[in-house]
């Protein structure tokens, strides 16, 4: 389709400009031309249309009915023209950095981030982990997944959720703990933290289950909580397990509830923006996504104890 009536657009942008300052100079400085220019195609654009657009005045020019009709059409035109400029340029190719500990990335991102893909094709995301799942003032950082308490301006994604977890076979060998003092008779799988009281512990866990173990508690200890899950796995002692995390384990049976006590607290995984402005759209698809399939993993019911399983051992070592 060819546009026939369509003015020069250089005659046009020098139109709008001037409408816009209503002074040809401040017109020409804004263009980064002369002022001779903006007055010739402006010039040219009336004798293209045989009618004058702006009165000329003693200082600046004021826009004619005719000046005023085509003021409000290229106005809006030049406008559509530049959102659509923006929202391409930020669309294609955009990109996302999202912050968060090792365990996060692990066990909820990765299994469902083709989802976001398919869902957000033009945008990127590019996931960052670190033991702690903070980031300070990293500017790279759009998003932190860090877990503690939900400060201003945070979404508080999961809550602590934690249970004792094994493997089968672990469950088979040691029976299934009633209580928390039979637990205290395991092998406890422990996770060491830089932070103190970050998150649940066997000792701030068996606390909150109201239990004050009589000797100090021994087992296996790992500096990251895939170690710890590993250990799990394999039959190696009972781990706190946050439920939430866990899901894909539990559903598929490769662990089971240890003992029937699951415990909640304040703390959780907590999605916090750190992106610039022009990034926001993006941000927020992402947060409204992963707020959609976390609710979707906790309707899953949480595995509950084999009606077979040995009873309480405690002579086990």
């Amino acid at each position: 389709m060819r546009y026939g009536n369509i003015p020069s657009p250089h005659a046009l942008i020098a139109f709008e400009a001037a409408a816009r300052c209503g002074s040809f100079t401040r017109a020409a400085q804004e263009l980064g031309i002369g002022q001779p220019a903006v007055s010739h195609q402006v010039t040219v654009l009336e004798e293209q249309l045989n009618q004058p657009l702006f009165r000329r005045l003693h200082r600046g020019v004021a826009l004619t009915g005719a000046g005023q009709e085509l003021y409000d059409s290229v106005s809006a035109a030049l406008g559509h023209i530049d959102q659509t400029v923006e929202n391409i340029r930020t669309r294609r190719g955009s990109r996302i950095s999202v912050g968060t500990d090792f365990a996060f990335a692990s066990f909820i991102l990765m299994p469902h981030l083709a989802d976001f893909t398919t869902r957000f094709p033009d945008i990127e995301v590019n996931v960052v982990t670190n033991q702690t799942g903070r980031f300070g003032m990293d500017e790279n950082i759009d998003i932190e997944l860090s877990f503690g308490h939900c400060g201003p301006g945070g979404i508080l994604l999961l809550a602590e959720q934690v249970a004792p977890v094994c493997s089968p076979a672990f469950l088979a060998r040691y029976g299934f703990a009633q209580t928390p003092d039979a637990l205290c008779k395991m092998p406890l799988l422990h996770l060491d933290s830089e932070i103190k009281n970050r998150w649940f512990n066997w000792e701030s866990w068996l606390h909150a289950a109201g239990h004050t173990p009589a000797t100090p508690l021994s087992g296996h200890r790992f500096n990251t909580y895939l170690l710890v899950l590993s250990a799990a796995l394999s039959g190696q002692g009972v781990a706190l397990g946050w439920t939430a995390l866990l899901q894909q384990h539990l559903q598929s049976g490769q662990l089971v509830p240890a003992c029937p006590i699951t415990l909640s607290s304040e703390r959780g995984y907590v999605l916090t923006s750190r992106s610039a402005p022009r990034r926001q759209s993006q941000v927020t698809a992402f947060a409204n996504w992963a707020r959609e399939i976390i609710a979707y993993d906790n309707m899953k019911p949480f595995g509950t104890a084999p009606e077979d399983s040995a009873p309480d051992n405690p002579d086990v070592a």
